[in-house]
């Protein structure tokens, strides 16, 4: 889906940003997932979305009961920038 003139700029400012961030870098993978964008709350910022339903639908589901709460906070102990990262990534807005 192209992306409409009237806010081609403002995409570009925010991927730019992106990369400037870190947050995106540079990937020579085959795969390319698709995206579009939204106005978030304030009316006027636009917001990434990607669609990720072709990569899940080929993603291999493990099936089995999920672990305790135990044994998977054992498994990130010390690791709490490595979560924080995540964190912010995955809920940046």
């Amino acid at each position: 889906m192209p992306i409409p003139p009237g806010i081609y700029d403002k995409v570009c400012d925010v991927i730019r940003t992106k990369i400037a961030a870190g947050v995106y870098e540079p990937s020579n993978s085959s795969y390319r997932s698709r995206w579009f964008t939204i106005i978030k709350k304030d009316g006027f910022s636009l917001r990434l979305i990607h669609s990720l339903e072709p990569l899940n639908a080929v993603t291999i589901q493990h099936s089995g009961i999920p672990p305790y709460t135990d044994q998977i906070t054992e498994q990130f102990a010390g690791h709490t920038c490595g979560g924080m990262l995540d964190l912010y990534i995955g809920y940046d807005e």
